[in-house]
């Protein structure tokens, strides 16, 4: 049997601390890295809020450009007050048509029966015919104000007065 020679408690120590200054600078490293991967994550997380305010501010502005002949119609419309009426329908045809453009639709009720997903109900009639039949329970009688889908959802719903029994 050879007998192995044990290191000196000097070389054990010294090999240590090699060891720890090592580890040390790997954990600094490690670190650095860290931070550089927060400091770019924060950095894009920049430039899309960014980026996104722009696209916002450049849909907004091509909205507001298209709104701006509506505004011509207004002006048009108070200065030749003996054409009131068709300056304020052409308005009106306008803003819609530039509202339909960007994605808005009216939702059409005429003849249609209360849907909860469509219409809120802010009155209720009572059937005033003779021998009712109930056949028209939920029947939408009047529109109080139009609903709207944006992009086929829903928007604001359209607000009716129903009949009920």
């Amino acid at each position: 049997m050879s007998e192995e020679k044990l290191p000196t408690e000097p070389e054990t120590i010294e090999e240590l601390m090699k060891k720890i200054e090592n580890l040390e600078k790997e954990k600094n490293e490690y670190f650095e890295s860290l931070k550089r991967a927060k400091s770019d994550v924060l950095r894009m997380q920049r430039e899309f809020e960014e980026k996104f305010q722009t696209m916002q501010d450049l849909a907004n502005s091509e909205l507001i450009y298209h709104l701006l002949s509506v505004l011509d119609s207004f002006d048009l419309a108070f200065q030749k007050n003996e054409k009131i009426d068709q300056g304020f329908y052409l308005i009106y045809s306008q803003l819609k048509d530039i509202l339909e453009k960007y994605g808005l639709e009216e939702i059409n009720v005429e003849n249609k029966k209360f849907n909860p997903n469509f219409h809120e109900a802010l009155q209720a009639v009572k059937c005033e015919k003779e021998n009712c039949s109930g056949d028209d329970e939920g029947l939408i009688v009047e529109v109080l104000s139009k609903g709207y889908l944006y992009k086929g959802r829903l928007l604001r719903p359209a607000r009716v007065k129903i009949i009920t029994h």
